[in-house]
């Protein structure tokens, strides 16, 4: 819980609101994306957890693992904490591993159908390097 919130109870009445703000109005339509990755995102193992920030929504194991961000009006980047990895074509990587950040690669999600066998196995990737 970041420190500015007096309780937990306090956190999820704001991280709610977190939410409901960045899937509103233009990117209103991309809420039912950011739903299915949150929903793979969880799966990985009942130690998982999102915690909901203005613009970004990570999700952590000991530590963040991946990362729900809606770029576009069209678009969500599903990061992912990959290290140092060589990785086909659709994983874009964000140069994260150069700059010592957690997140270094993305997929490009733009429907529910890019949530495929590939992205939950790197997804699973990422949560099996964190452990």
């Amino acid at each position: 819980m970041p420190a500015e919130f007096a309780s937990p109870d306090a956190y999820l009445a704001t991280a709610e609101r977190y939410v409901e703000q960045m899937f509103s109005g233009p990117k209103a339509a991309l809420r039912p994306i950011y739903n299915a990755l949150l929903k793979a995102g969880l799966s990985m193992g009942n130690d998982t957890k999102a915690c909901p920030c203005k613009t970004i929504v990570p999700i952590y194991r000991r530590h963040v693992i991946a990362q729900i961000k809606p770029s576009t009006r069209s678009r969500i980047d599903f990061g992912l904490a990959l290290g140092n990895m060589k990785a086909p074509k659709r994983l874009i990587d964000t140069g994260g591993y150069m700059k010592k950040d957690r997140i270094t690669h993305r997929i490009e999600v733009t429907s529910i159908d890019d949530i495929d066998d590939e992205l939950k196995r790197w997804l699973k990737k990422a949560y099996e390097m964190d452990a």
